[in-house]
């Protein structure tokens, strides 16, 4: 086999993945040309074929049926040096391995759940018969929607929406004065500041858990 007379490749510049010293295993790198792995065999990247089909000519050099595999890979006979220590070649083999690894996310990537719609015991009470009336339109037949643009459903759409934010509301100046409340009589109290709230302090508290409880169960 003679050198295809290409400028020689230095083991050195090469990718440590595309070459393989280790001991006790035959010496291989991979073809440039057709990146595939073959044997070095005297410095020089084994003989063989890429794939590509050869036309047929009238000259022939072999006798026999034409060899499998397409034409001889130009990348054929290519010489690399092996300017680098087996040490050498791990060492870059495993800084190249780390590098790899370091970019690959370990967070997994989860597709989001599509959202369904919820129970008639879940709705909001304020909004429940808005979404009843909601949900009976749309699982009946209608052209407007289909197309994108039913007026009926964006008017209900926005009452859900309004009627939700005003129960919301009508409770949140409540409990927020109630806190207020309780935080400045627990800076002033003795008793609630070691832990041990005042009558004071307990009624604040339990009206506030009263408003809280109360919202949770018109909101389910």
């Amino acid at each position: 086999m003679r050198h295809n007379g290409r400028t020689p490749i230095k083991a050195s510049e090469m990718r440590p993945e595309h070459l393989n010293l280790r001991e006790g295993e035959p010496r291989m790198a991979v073809c440039a040309d057709c990146s595939t792995w073959h044997r070095l065999t005297r410095s020089m990247i084994a003989a063989h074929r890429d794939g590509v089909p050869v036309d047929k000519t009238g000259d022939r050099r072999y006798f026999g049926d034409k060899p499998a595999g397409g034409r001889r890979c130009p990348g054929s006979a290519q010489r690399v040096v092996i300017d680098i220590s087996v040490e050498q070649w791990g060492e870059k083999l495993l800084d190249a391995e780390t590098t790899a690894a370091s970019r690959r996310t370990s967070r997994p990537i989860r597709k989001p759940r599509p959202q369904t719609a919820p129970a008639a015991g879940q709705m909001p009470v304020a909004t429940r018969s808005l979404r009843e009336q909601l949900g009976q339109h749309l699982q009946g037949d209608c052209a407007r929607c289909r197309a994108g643009r039913c007026a009926q459903v964006i008017e209900l759409r926005r009452r859900i929406r309004r009627t939700g934010q005003i129960a919301a509301a009508s409770v949140a100046p409540i409990y927020g004065q109630l806190r207020t409340a309780l935080h400045e009589h627990g800076a002033s109290c003795a008793p609630c500041k070691t832990g041990s709230p005042c009558t004071a302090g307990r009624r604040l508290a339990a009206r506030m858990t009263g408003i809280a409880r109360g919202h949770l169960a018109r909101s389910s």
